[in-house]
């Protein structure tokens, strides 16, 4: 399977090459910009305090035209520094996503604002 995967109409498709070519910088930005890619919106929700223990989720969405796929989404957690990468074909497709992953988002948001112990107490 390849390491680039499109979401469109409902299914899951190996591209046959990336869509945003490592150019050997290092700059993740540059290159989705030299790819024709500009933000389009972005979240991040944390559950919990920085203290090590935080849950962190955090999407930002990437859009472009005349290419397919339109869009690239880029998920960060807080193991390490990785960017996972997914891509979407068109509008209805990236909606279809976000709609899907709503749901650890509200969780994320559910935890950060839930009841926190005091004074050591569970």
């Amino acid at each position: 399977m390849s390491d680039w995967l499109v979401y469109e109409s409902g299914e899951w498709t190996a591209l046959p090459k990336d869509p945003v070519p490592d150019d050997g910088s290092g700059d993740w930005y540059a290159m989705l910009k030299k790819a024709g890619f500009e933000r389009w919106t972005s979240s991040c929700l944390r559950a919990g305090e920085w203290t090590g223990e935080e849950l962190l989720l955090e999407m930002t969405v990437y859009h472009r035209y005349g290419t397919i796929p339109h869009f690239a989404i880029d998920l960060y957690g807080n193991e390490d520094t990785s960017i996972l990468t997914a891509y979407a074909a068109e509008l209805p497709d990236v909606m279809d996503l976000i709609a899907r992953w709503a749901p650890a988002v509200q969780a994320l948001a559910a935890a950060a604002h839930g009841p926190r112990p005091r004074n050591g107490q569970g």
